[in-house]
């Protein structure tokens, strides 16, 4: 079982297109033996958006407020 903060997991800055002002976060995925999931926190600055999108793989949607 992996148990960690969010914020100990290594943060990706996106600053371009839509995801500009956003930070991404993995906290399972391939490292951890997860082939097909992967869980990432995405925090999004005021006017950043995430479009709809599809994957092979399995992934949940998590917000937490806005």
């Amino acid at each position: 079982m992996k148990i960690l903060h969010y914020q100990d997991a290594i943060p990706t800055r996106f600053d371009s297109g839509a995801m500009k002002g956003t930070t991404g976060r993995v906290v399972i995925g391939k490292a951890d033996g997860a082939d097909k999931f992967c869980m990432r926190v995405f925090e999004l600055s005021k006017g950043a958006v995430s479009h709809r999108h599809t994957h092979a793989w399995e992934h949940e949607v998590f917000v937490h407020s806005g």
